[in-house]
């Protein structure tokens, strides 16, 4: 939020839902990228301990 924008009306809370940034996708997109993100992760990995000695 910059200094022109207005006070939020609820001190304990920097957003309503309504000043939420709109994020596009919805929940089933982003875990689905979080999911194939952990699997290429996790491949990787196991790929390179092949080659680490033990």
């Amino acid at each position: 939020m910059s200094d022109r924008d207005p006070e939020p009306k609820n001190p304990l809370s920097p957003y309503y839902p309504s000043e939420v940034p709109n994020v596009p996708g919805d929940g089933r997109t982003w875990f689905a990228v979080l999911a194939v993100f952990t699997l290429l992760l996790g491949a990787v990995y196991a790929f390179l301990t092949l080659f680490l000695p033990p």
